[in-house]
């Protein structure tokens, strides 16, 4: 039962109580004292009943240390909405969206702070907790920047003798970001509420701090600017973000926000007036029991398709501003989208082929060449996790209707790790609107209803995204096709699945099928297997989805899996950290090597080493072997293995999640 029936059912109570004592006590004025009963216990009942009045965060910044306050925009923090939605606050608690940003102390930060040295790039960095608060003793960073400046000038011997006069600090731990896959922390820089990120990231699984450059796809040596959290974390991680820096984005910030992580209020809008209205319980009884909306608050539920997508795409979507004046206003005052508006009125999400609609962007991307390739595939589809909204709104189910993104997902009613809601990891994601597939499933896959090849997100939303160091299902709906694949380098959902068949098998079984034409195939294509080409031979992006693949649970089903081991090996050794991590987390999976003797940051000696040695297993004496990789007495084949690493794509890939 509702908070709400249970604060009537006590009322009503309490009301029917009180006038039966009066008739009984005065029957000939029963029908007034009735009356007046009712209406003083109501009385009583609405203000002992009434939510607390809503608290605004106060205006006057408190130390970073106690964490970031928001000024009195209209927004009161979740803890206003406990009250009369405990499920709603609970399920919401509950989940990753609340510890995306946290203030550091005991019960939110997950890394090891005991009097713990780093290092990284040949500086130390101590970690240290003394009691609830956390601390980093390091180089000062400024002064790091400026030496690696001038290292990069050329100038190696000024720049180690201004390295050697680099003092050490030592900073509070401020925020945390992450809580699921892996912990991110920060620091105050100096410059007013200015955060700077530790170099460090804590993988929560692994219990282990690694840098933070080998959790991203990075290109080896690659210096990564240095982030601020204020201008590049702000905005997404927290709920009701100002930056606060001056005028032009510059100076010191006085960075505020409503609440830490993502909070109530990111989807609802600023609540203030809300709780106000709602502090008269008749008013709550009234919507409640009539079931009519409540204009105070948005309920993007009751928004179309459109409207109830952009809630989550604020965010979940690459976007920037429309022009330069927006762009530094943003620096000072936030995004100016509010829940329930149109979010293309005030926020540019970022598709390649609509550029000019943003004056801002098409100018940063004309100066950068390639900038489009660190989140974008060639034909336009985003590649990386994080910006689903990208992909949502390019996919032909979302176009004019009623679909969006709470057609599969909820905040209150699903699970925290994916918040799909009951059924929607399965077809019914699909099915709910395709009910003519529903009931012809066989005759439209073409697999057995149990297959994995009849699961219908396996062939129009395959794992063709990379983030968090695995792959991730596309948000754009699409149809399997070899000719996509030649065109743009994305694997097609085919041979994701089956990892031992080359491209020929596929646009055979697709012209066979769905009159899908054939295209031309080079001789590699037709006789070595897809998904090791693309372990092997393909970009860091591409190895590191197949890689992720290689012990997907479908695919093993699909194609076996007694034989990856050796074809993995190389990417033991490979230049990408990422790309290392994943491969050996599929060979532990598979049965390989065992953590003692192999870490994906061991030195290269002792990477080629693993790798030699994984190379050495061997495939079982029956089953059947991919196409084109391993000889008639079911050896791997060292030459075609050699010869498609020596093709390997080693051009720069940076994936920016």
């Amino acid at each position: 039962m509702t908070s709400a029936l249970i604060e009537l059912a006590l009322w009503v109570v309490a009301c029917g109580v009180a006038g039966t004592l009066a008739v009984k006590v005065a029957p000939g004025r029963g029908a007034w004292l009735v009356l007046l009963a009712t209406a003083a216990v109501a009385a009583t009942a609405a203000a002992l009943l009434r939510p607390p009045e809503p608290r605004h965060a106060p205006r006057r910044p408190l130390e970073l240390r106690d964490g970031l306050v928001s000024d009195d925009r209209g927004y009161v923090t979740s803890d206003a909405c406990l009250p009369c939605h405990p499920r709603e606050h609970a399920t919401w608690k509950a989940g990753y969206h609340r510890t995306m940003t946290q203030v550091a102390r005991p019960e939110s930060v997950l890394g090891d702070f005991d009097d713990l040295t780093l290092y990284f790039d040949g500086r130390e960095y101590r970690l240290q907790c003394q009691g609830p608060e956390y601390s980093v003793e390091l180089p000062e960073p400024d002064m790091v920047d400026r030496a690696m400046a001038i290292a990069e000038s050329g100038d190696m011997r000024a720049a180690q003798e201004f390295a050697a006069s680099i003092p050490r600090v030592e900073r509070p731990i401020t925020l945390t970001t992450g809580s699921h896959h892996y912990q991110l922390y920060w620091y105050p820089n100096g410059n007013g509420r200015e955060l700077y990120m530790l170099p460090f990231a804590y993988l929560i699984e692994d219990r282990r701090w690694v840098p933070r450059v080998s959790v991203f796809l990075t290109p080896p040596n690659l210096r990564e600017p240095r982030k601020a959290w204020n201008r590049d974390c702000l905005p997404c991680h927290s709920t009701g973000g100002r930056p606060l820096y001056q005028a032009g984005g510059g100076g010191r910030p006085d960075s505020q926000l409503a609440e830490a992580g993502i909070a109530c209020e990111a989807c609802h809008g600023p609540s203030a007036e809300h709780a106000r209205q709602n502090r008269n319980p008749l008013k709550r009884y009234w919507h409640y029991l009539t079931e009519t909306p409540d204009d105070s608050v948005t309920q993007p539920r009751s928004l179309d398709g459109d409207g109830a997508s952009q809630v989550c795409g604020q965010c979940h979507s690459l976007n920037t501003q429309y022009n330069g004046e927006d762009w530094a206003r943003s620096l000072v005052d936030g995004s100016p989208y509010r829940p329930g508006e149109d979010l293309a009125q005030s926020t540019y999400v970022v598709q390649p082929d609509t550029l000019d609609r943003s004056p801002l962007m098409q100018t940063f991307v004309e100066e950068r060449p390639g900038t489009l390739a660190e989140w974008f595939w060639p034909d336009g589809e985003i590649r990386v996790v994080g910006r689903e909204y990208n992909g949502l709104v390019e996919s032909p189910c979302s176009k004019g209707g009623e679909f969006s993104c709470l057609s599969c997902h909820s905040i209150h009613d699903a699970p925290p790790t994916d918040r799909l809601k009951d059924g929607m990891r399965g077809d019914a994601a699909c099915t709910q609107c395709h009910a003519q597939v529903a009931e012809a499933r066989s005759d439209h896959t073409h697999h057995t209803l149990e297959s994995e090849g009849s699961r219908c997100m396996n062939c129009h939303l395959p794992h063709t995204s990379y983030g968090l160091l695995k792959a991730s299902r596309s948000h754009k709906v699409t149809s399997p096709a070899v000719s996509a694949e030649l065109l743009t380098g994305r694997p097609n959902a085919c041979n994701l699945c089956h990892l031992d068949r080359t491209l020929e098998w596929s646009a055979g079984w697709l012209q066979r099928w769905y009159g899908i034409e054939a295209p031309s195939l080079n001789l590699a294509q037709r006789s070595i297997a897809a998904a090791p080409t693309w372990l092997l031979r393909g970009d860091a992006g591409l190895r590191a989805l197949a890689a992720w693949h290689f012990s997907w649970e479908p695919a093993l089903r699909a194609s076996g899996s007694d034989w990856q081991l050796p074809l993995l090996s190389p990417l033991l050794d490979d230049p990408y950290d990422a790309v290392r991590y994943i491969a050996a987390r599929s060979v532990r999976q598979l049965g390989g090597l065992d953590d003692s003797s192999h870490d994906f940051l061991d030195p290269p000696r002792q990477r080629q080493a693993a790798a030699e040695r994984l190379l050495r297993n061997r495939a079982p004496r029956a089953g059947r072997l991919p196409d084109g990789l391993f000889t008639e007495s079911r050896a791997v084949d060292l030459g075609v293995v050699q010869e498609l690493t020596r093709q390997r794509d080693d051009r720069p890939v940076y994936l920016v999640e």
